[in-house]
């Protein structure tokens, strides 16, 4: 499934937060979106999930204007994981697993065996079975952030957008969350994610969207447009980019 943006542009008031932005994303990809806080990243995934009318451009999802496709049809197509969730009951993670099911049962319908299969197909494909039946009050951090990508799986939608999925997990919790990412993509699943972390993209991206001033900065794969310049125009630091011993290019800050 393919997600095409063009000369987005979308203002708070008078206050113009994304200017001409354009590009696509799709065919199993990770696309990694950099930027610094308060760039746009947020408001441009509130677009292409149509939760947003922009006042200029537009997004086609397959073809179609995201405006066009009815919300459940919608669903059926993007899912999202937002940067964090604050449950309101002690939910078990099979039970927020399967709410993930609703876009493919009927408005006054009951997920049914075929929900149930998918919820635990969901939870076993990011390797959280045994978290099943435990409080999602009570697991850390990272495991949650797994749970909402087990829930946006449960969709069986082909594009998954992600606002920081890694913000205030710990580095073993960020590298098994990217790792579960990346396989999905591995299976086909198209991923849009925002991240705060250069490396973080030269290591799991096939492809990266730098915004900054709400236009495009760069647009491409990791290793080509991620550059000393591009890092310290976007976050005002000065780094360097060497290779590791993996081959691949890391960011090295100037202390």
């Amino acid at each position: 499934m393919n997600v095409s943006v063009s000369g987005l542009t979308f203002s708070y008031g008078r206050r113009r937060v994304l200017d001409d932005v354009s590009f696509e994303a799709g065919g199993g990809e990770l696309l990694c979106v950099l930027g610094p806080n308060g760039v746009g990243k947020s408001t441009l995934f509130g677009c292409i999930l149509g939760l947003l009318a922009p006042s200029g451009g537009g997004v086609l999802v397959d073809g179609t204007p995201v405006e066009k496709i009815p919300p459940r049809e919608l669903a059926r197509k993007l899912a999202f994981v937002p940067q964090s969730h604050a449950p309101t009951f002690n939910y078990t993670v099979f039970d927020m697993v399967l709410m993930g099911t609703t876009a493919r049962v009927g408005g006054i319908s009951s997920p049914g065996a075929e929900q149930t299969r998918v919820a635990a197909d969901s939870i076993e494909r990011v390797g959280i079975s045994h978290l099943a039946e435990r409080g999602y009050m009570r697991i850390s951090g990272g495991e949650r952030q797994l749970t909402l990508i087990a829930r946006a799986l449960a969709q069986q939608a082909d594009v998954i957008i992600m606002d920081e999925p890694t913000a205030n997990l710990d580095y073993g919790n960020q590298l098994r969350v990217l790792k579960c990412v990346k396989d999905l993509v591995r299976r086909g699943l198209t991923v849009i994610q925002s991240t705060h972390n250069p490396d973080h993209a030269f290591i799991f991206a096939d492809r990266v969207l730098a915004l900054y001033g709400g236009r495009v900065a760069a647009f491409g794969e990791p290793a080509s447009v991620i550059s000393e310049e591009l890092i310290s125009s976007l976050y005002g630091v000065r780094v360097l980019i060497r290779r590791g011993e993996n081959g691949l290019p890391r960011c090295e800050p100037i202390v």
